[in-house]
């Protein structure tokens, strides 16, 4: 018996608990979280008696230091358990403890989530990986019947950053990718993606694309769940929700739209917002507002159903006034350039005015430019170039990437401050350091 298969039985037989009417002795202990190095608070616990006491079943729920106590139990053997959501996205069992009560005392059982280690290993099937490495995980359904998607693909894409070293320092950007199938069951695992950077994802079936999703691997549990699903096209599901602050208090004005669509409203006097005309399955809402943290958050659309969507945003914390006395540009390159008159530039005030799900709908409203999709690899070439093409250069934060075709996808738009544009008809203006071929370049400076 594993152990959410102990939990829901003894959850769903709470007469067999009160037909044990002599009290007896108890099963303490406190059930820690080995990935955190916290106890595990809220965590339902179970016992379930064997043998002679097999009809007796209790349950417990752990306090805010982990601990838990049954009571009122028989004298004898049981086994224990205890549910974790963590372990049911991971499909991760574990068996439970045995534990012998003596007639009217007390046994201690001390219960633990496995390390971050052991759930990597188990995830991955005992692969062993580098310390800056960990796993992407998900379920994918179909958003329609919410049946199992066997056979997808998941493209994956993230950038490397490292220092060659050699006779110079040398700073390497590497844009890297990856694609994994989903099984029978619909499930799909990525291991060796790296932690603490922004993972691109896209589904893939049969004709069908979802949007590019992001995701990031945490540096702790080194783990990311994240399920999704694919829809069709038919536009016919919407969206509704209400736009909190502090306290719950309802934020008005707030820009509400999901990603990679033309649906967006304004949240009323009651933070109460509706969208409609949307696609199915997995998307991304993005919802922001002056004095408030920018929010995005995953939401799953059905065609033809209406889903519920609450958000909650954060203040920003505004300072008291102050008087300036000197300022300095963030990104003083790109000012210093834009200042020549070469080039087409979008600073921070443009690229916020923004509303696209990728960087390529940027770089393709930019005169001169052409943007070609091959899969999931988007390349940006010259506008009327060749049979063959003419990728044009790829710049970030003064850094050329050295993949060929590059791709400038990989960043994120909320992640951009500025941008430089050197169409062909210009490339020869453009500023030397950046070696822009004839085709033209572009260059992208991140927010930082």
């Amino acid at each position: 018996m594993n152990v959410g298969a102990l939990v829901a039985l003894v959850l769903c037989v709470p007469q067999l608990a009160r037909a044990q009417s002599a009290p007896g002795g108890r099963i303490e202990g406190v059930v820690y979280d080995s990935v955190h190095a916290r106890p595990l608070a809220n965590a339902n616990v179970a016992a379930a008696g064997t043998g002679s006491q097999s009809e007796v079943r209790r349950g417990a729920t752990t306090d805010s230091a982990g601990r838990y106590h049954i009571d009122s139990l028989p004298a004898g053997r049981y086994v224990v358990g205890f549910e974790s959501p963590l372990l049911d996205s991971l499909e991760v069992t574990q068996s439970p403890r045995e534990a012998i009560v003596p007639p009217g005392g007390a046994a201690t059982l001390d219960l633990a989530l496995p390390s971050a280690a052991k759930l990597r290993s188990a995830v991955c099937l005992g692969a062993a990986l580098p310390a800056d490495s960990g796993v992407i995980i998900g379920h994918v359904v179909d958003a329609e019947t919410g049946d199992p998607l066997a056979g997808a693909d998941i493209a994956l894409a993230w950038q490397d950053l490292h220092v060659e070293k050699g006779k110079r320092l040398r700073t390497v950007n590497v844009r890297q990718s990856a694609s994994v199938v989903t099984d029978d069951d619909g499930w799909y695992r990525m291991c060796g993606v790296p932690t603490g950077a922004w993972v691109t994802m896209q589904v893939q079936h049969d004709s069908s694309s979802s949007p590019v999703f992001r995701t990031r691997v945490d540096d702790t549990l080194r783990i990311a769940i994240r399920h999704l699903s694919l829809g069709g096209g038919s536009g016919t599901a919407s969206l509704a929700g209400i736009v909190s602050g502090p306290g719950g208090a309802p934020v008005a004005s707030a820009e509400v739209w999901v990603r990679g669509t033309n649906s967006n409203a304004r949240t009323d006097a009651t933070g109460s917002y509706t969208l409609s005309a949307l696609p199915g399955g997995t998307q991304e809402l993005e919802v922001r507002r002056i004095g408030y943290a920018l929010e995005v958050v995953p939401v799953e659309l059905r065609s033809g159903t209406k889903t519920t969507a609450d958000v909650h945003l954060r203040r920003v914390v505004n300072l008291d006034s102050v008087v300036v006395v000197a300022t300095r540009t963030k990104y003083p390159d790109f000012y210093a350039h834009k200042s020549s008159g070469f080039g087409r530039f979008l600073g921070p005030e443009e690229i916020g005015m923004q509303r696209v799900a990728t960087t390529s709908d940027i770089i393709q409203k930019i005169p001169g430019f052409m943007v070609r999709r091959h899969g999931y690899h988007t390349v940006v070439e010259a506008m009327g170039g060749s049979a063959n093409g003419c990728p044009v250069t790829v710049v970030i934060d003064g850094m050329r990437l050295l993949e060929y075709p590059p791709t400038v996808d990989f960043v994120h738009p909320l992640d951009i401050a500025a941008i430089e544009a050197y169409p062909a008809s210009m490339a020869a203006q453009a500023p030397m350091e950046y070696n822009i071929g004839s085709c033209g370049g572009i260059v992208i400076w991140t927010k930082r």
